[in-house]
């Protein structure tokens, strides 16, 4: 006998159990046993922030040259744009690991820029990060630079807690040392 789409019966524990709640003295009939429910994973995030005693407008012509970051940031030793595709920079660190990121977004009015890693090491997926510069007065900056992944494990803390003070903070203290004569 074919079933009807319209008359068919609902899932047990599924639909009857959303559909109609056991009242006081009714009896539900068993159910075969659900597997847990697969929370999303959370995103970890990383942030650091310096105050430079340089104007925005030279630091973001720093920042916003993608494929130079090894020109100031001290852990990066080569920093090159990728032969096939200018908006990715492959680079190596100088403790020998190699990433290529990717660049997403670029905002000179906001000077905003937002990158992603396509190839890397570490024990994580979606990462995105995002530098900042604003101005304060004439001849001050500020610079916050942040990330948000997912860990593979854990809550991540341990691999934000390294680049925040072993990538961000890092490189932005050298930024900020580059206007020091």
């Amino acid at each position: 006998m074919p079933k009807n789409p319209q008359h068919q019966n609902p899932q047990p524990g599924r639909d009857l159990q959303q559909a109609h709640p056991v009242l006081p003295g009714q009896r539900r009939e068993p159910q075969a046993p659900q597997p847990p429910r697969q929370h999303p994973q959370r995103y970890a995030e990383a942030r650091a922030h310096r105050v430079l005693d340089r104007a925005a407008d030279a630091v973001w012509r720093e920042v916003r040259d993608f494929p130079a970051l090894a020109a100031w940031h001290p852990g990066i030793a080569s920093s090159t744009a990728h032969p096939d595709d200018p908006r990715l920079r492959d680079l190596v660190t100088t403790d020998g690991l190699r990433l290529t990121e990717a660049l997403h977004a670029v905002d000179d009015t906001l000077m905003t820029l937002e990158y992603g890693f396509v190839a890397h090491p570490f024990p994580l997926t979606d990462y995105r990060a995002r530098l900042e510069v604003r101005a304060e007065g004439d001849t001050r900056s500020s610079v916050i630079w942040t990330a948000a992944f997912r860990p593979a494990d854990g809550d991540g803390a341990a691999l934000a807690a390294q680049f925040e003070e072993g990538v961000f903070a890092v490189g932005l203290e050298a930024l900020g040392a580059r206007g020091r004569s």
